[in-house]
């Protein structure tokens, strides 16, 4: 039987606004197709598994982005090494920011990141609270809930997709697309509302296309009825 090996990273301190889900998302969708699952959760200080499929990192205050900083440096050579040979990454808000090159807090500090995004965050006095609305590429329309704080920049990348509502890296464009990695502003949790993106995932990492199946069918059913309302809710359409 194939095996996904997925990495959580640091779910005890980054995981606040429910991305754990994303998790339990890609691990479900995947058994639902036959495929056992092996999800390794990583603390700081501990050993990285020697290969994986897919890695995961949730989001968090600065505290806890802190909490983790130091192990984030130390694992970064391995995390960088997974990417360049296509491992998928999911990275959300506070999680992002630290693979990226650097965050910038509001004080003014800088703190160096992973750098397996080519991005950059600054942290600032205002948040940004509400739900959002983004289209991607190819006309696909996500939604979700982003709560942050940061203004971040794509050093070259390309952006995950453009916002119809909300307010995302800039006000104009959400997320980053890196391959077949992102990172992205949305909470919701993600995957869960936005099962497209984690069948993509899914696909790069098990390396070929997910049919659909009756459990998928069912619960993508109540993932379209929940995009859709906070599409009501802002005024746009899908």
């Amino acid at each position: 039987m194939t095996v996904l090996r997925i990495l959580h990273l640091y779910p005890a301190e980054l995981g606040i606004n429910g991305d754990a889900g994303n998790v339990l998302a890609l691990a479900e969708r995947a058994r639902w197709r036959g495929v056992d699952v092996d999800v390794v959760e990583h603390a700081p200080g501990a050993e990285l598994p020697t290969a994986v499929d897919l890695v995961h990192i949730g989001s968090g205050p600065l505290s806890a982005q802190r909490a983790v900083h130091e192990d984030v440096l130390r694992i970064a050579p391995q995390l960088r090494q997974w990417r360049d040979a296509g491992v998928p990454f999911v990275a959300i808000a506070g999680g992002w920011q630290l693979l990226g090159t650097q965050l910038e807090t509001p004080e003014g500090e800088v703190l160096a990141g992973a750098a397996v995004y080519p991005t950059r965050a600054a942290l600032g006095s205002k948040r940004h609270v509400g739900e959002i609305v983004v289209r991607l590429a190819d006309g696909t329309t996500i939604a979700g809930f982003e709560n942050h704080s940061a203004r971040t920049v794509l050093d070259g990348a390309e952006p995950l997709g453009r916002v119809v509502r909300g307010t995302g890296n800039d006000g104009s464009v959400e997320g980053v697309l890196v391959g077949s990695s992102i990172g992205t502003h949305l909470h919701g949790p993600l995957l869960p509302m936005n099962p497209v993106l984690a069948d993509r995932l899914l696909s790069t990492a098990l390396r070929g296309e997910l049919p659909p199946v009756p459990q998928t069918e069912r619960v993508d059913r109540y993932a379209t009825n929940a995009r859709r309302a906070i599409a009501d809710r802002l005024g746009v359409s899908l």
